[in-house]
């Protein structure tokens, strides 16, 4: 895996999704709650590049889709969506915000049971972080989660392009 995620500039879309998760909770800390309504956009946006890498890393590197990992994955996302309807959950920013934050870590793990203990751990310490802030932090919430769930993911990001592509033989990637 760790040559699928150096061949495919994985540390690329770390550093998208690491930033999208640094500029929702700071548009909330500065706009209040109610600037919640442009996490969709930047969340549309973070995908939409997301997708160009991935998209762009493609064509450069051909390797099998797993499907049955892309199977699990939509099993809990239509889990993770029909959840608050199902237990009717009142409708609260940073709760929902938290929650959305879990069920990507959710994915972090299962990737990270999949095909590389890294992403398990890396999903088990932002959730860790996620619920702490939430519960013990609330005060700051916001700015808890701009530092330690997107700064998180974009030090990551960071990690991976300098240890992994260094020590990585089988791959040339810049």
């Amino acid at each position: 895996m760790r040559q699928v995620i150096c061949e495919h500039r994985g540390h690329y879309h770390l550093w998208v999704w690491g930033l999208a998760w640094i500029l929702m909770p700071l548009t909330a800390h500065f706009g209040g709650d109610d600037a919640a309504r442009h996490f969709p956009i930047i969340s549309g946006l973070a995908g939409a590049l997301s997708f160009g890498i991935g998209i762009t890393q493609r064509r450069q590197i051909r390797n099998t889709t797993d499907h049955r990992f892309l199977a699990v994955s939509a099993v809990i996302c239509l889990f993770a969506l029909a959840a608050p309807f199902v237990l009717r959950v009142a409708f609260d920013v940073r709760a929902i915000y938290t929650y959305t934050c879990l069920v990507t870590m959710q994915l972090y793990v299962v990737a990270g049971l999949w095909v590389d203990r890294y992403l398990l751990w890396l999903g088990l310490v932002v959730t860790a972080l996620v619920l702490l802030g939430f519960f013990a932090f609330n005060t700051v919430y916001w700015l808890w989660m701009a530092v330690f769930g997107g700064g998180t993911l974009f030090a990551t990001g960071f990690y991976i392009r300098r240890y992994w592509l260094r020590t990585a033989p089988y791959v040339g990637v810049k």
